[in-house]
């Protein structure tokens, strides 16, 4: 099978899965990921809101991708790395990597301000998103996860989170029309006096999360996840 790790150096000679690094660097460089995210294409910049390579490209990569954007830069692909249990570890070409569980953002590493954690809490009997899917119902409010951050205030963030159905909705991916049920998750972190939406779309075949626009903390904006090529196992 194509070597995982020459497979992303030949996205990074493309533009493909680069997410934070300036052409030409070999290491990442937190402090200038978000600054530097769309300079990663060089001179193949893709319209907004579009990968740069075609829809048949991306689904001839052999290994389950994510897409990725964060705010308005252009989209980025990530690959799978590794499966940990029900957690997924995505990696760019250039090493930034994501970590994913049923379609919640848990980790980062190489962006300017990382989540470092997510800790759910230990009397949580399921994951908000997959009991819904099961049962229709939505779970009511309550503290469910903890974040860190990387500085020593910025651990055990309590996320006290709300839930609301908006309804049924179509949406694209490479081309390809999914019927979804929307849920928004209205989180609250009293520590920081900070409220935001995130937002879920759980395909109604399958009941896992197809697209998710997700926040983590004030100073980094949505980023925008959404699932090109499933994984073997829950996303």
């Amino acid at each position: 099978m194509l070597n995982r790790r020459r497979f992303l150096g030949g996205l990074l000679a493309t533009g493909v899965a680069g997410c934070a690094t300036a052409p030409g660097s070999t290491t990442t460089d937190p402090n200038s990921t978000f600054n530097l995210l769309s300079k990663t294409y060089a001179s193949k910049v893709p319209p907004p809101g579009r990968y740069p390579l075609s829809s048949e490209q991306i689904l001839d990569i052999p290994y389950a991708t994510l897409g990725v954007r964060i705010d308005d830069n252009p989209r980025i692909v990530m690959v799978l790395s590794t499966v940990d249990g029900q957690s997924l570890r995505w990696v760019s070409a250039d090493f930034v990597t994501f970590v994913t569980r049923d379609g919640w953002l848990l980790k980062t590493h190489g962006l300017r301000r990382d989540l470092l954690a997510t800790q759910w809490l230990p009397s949580l009997e399921r994951d908000p998103l997959l009991g819904f899917a099961q049962t229709g119902m939505l779970p009511p409010r309550g503290v469910y996860r903890q974040i860190d951050l990387g500085h020593a205030d910025e651990r055990g963030i309590a996320v006290e989170s709300r839930f609301e159905s908006r309804g049924d909705e179509t949406i694209a991916i490479l081309g390809t029309e999914h019927q979804t049920h929307r849920i928004d998750e209205i989180a609250n972190m009293r520590a920081w006096r900070w409220e935001v939406r995130n937002s879920f779309w759980i395909d109604a075949q399958t009941g896992k999360v197809r697209r998710s626009v997700q926040h983590y903390c004030p100073e980094m904006p949505p980023i925008e996840l959404e699932v090109l090529k499933p994984a073997a196992v829950q996303i």
